[in-house]
């Protein structure tokens, strides 16, 4: 008998080994990396990257989360890079470097809490759905936004933009048909639409931007129109889509509109 206790008892023992390992080298990582005193952003998050292709993971890590936390102090044009491209890397790292995963999640959290707590609740909220869009459980972004409609109903409207695609993924077009603004929304997206037509002079990029912002405006205004049809403001739905006809005359976007009049929701996009 003890000698089976013993078997039955090594492999936690190795598994508990293991995990103090990797928390200790991602916690020494962390305390011996420094970003120095006239940090680059863009430079660390490459950095982070190259550490973590060549298995330099506790470092990477430290630096993936000095990138999260400080990066917009130093450069807040990387506002979008900060909640894209270096959460992906993150997440990358993740799948090799458990602690990288619970350091992400444990950020989520604190996110999370700020929202409810209604600390900087939009900064927060675009955090809290960015994370979940990397780990892939879009579905918390959901609950979250549910829960603050039923406890929160302006700081439900103030983030409502950034939780559209979620609760449309989720059918939830009752919810979404309480926050809609036509004509703000509208507006946003035509202005969206035009600067991104005018970001690159570059013929090499100059249709590939075209697409984008074509794509971009069609599913917009296309879930904007259907969202409006399902709650019953068919008469708003018509009318936003007459003056969104005036922005283009793509004949994809113009096949979008007239789905969405019928009341089909598009697939949020990208």
């Amino acid at each position: 008998m003890k000698r089976i206790t013993t078997t039955i008892w090594q492999p936690r023992a190795a598994t508990l080994w293991l995990f103090g390992v990797l928390l200790y080298g991602s916690l020494a990582g962390q305390a011996t990396w420094s970003p120095g005193n006239s940090p680059d952003p863009q430079a660390i998050l490459t950095e982070a990257e190259d550490d973590t292709a060549a298995g330099r993971y506790a470092i990477a890590l430290a630096k993936h989360v000095w990138f999260y936390e400080n990066a917009l102090k130093y450069a807040p044009a990387m506002y979008g890079v900060r909640l894209s491209f270096a959460l992906s890397s993150w997440r990358t790292l993740a799948d090799s470097y458990p602690p990288a995963l619970e350091k992400l999640k444990s950020e989520r959290n604190v996110a999370a809490d700020n929202v409810r707590a209604a600390k900087d609740a939009r900064h927060s909220f675009h955090d809290f759905a960015a994370i979940n869009q990397v780990l892939a459980e879009d579905m918390k972004t959901r609950e979250l936004f549910l829960w603050l409609d039923a406890s929160s109903a302006e700081t439900a409207a103030s983030v409502y933009d950034i939780a559209q695609p979620s609760l449309v993924r989720g059918k939830k077009y009752q919810v979404c048909g309480k926050y809609l603004d036509p004509n703000r929304s509208l507006e946003q997206m035509i202005r969206l639409y035009r600067g991104s037509l005018k970001m690159t002079t570059d013929p090499e990029y100059q249709q590939e931007m075209r697409n984008f912002a074509e794509k971009s405006l069609s599913n917009g205004v296309g879930t904007l129109i259907a969202l409006l049809v399902v709650n019953g403001r068919a008469s708003e739905a018509n009318r936003i889509a007459h003056e969104a006809e005036r922005v283009t005359d793509d004949p994809a976007f113009r096949k979008q509109l007239a789905s969405a009049l019928k009341g089909e929701v598009p697939v949020p996009w990208p």
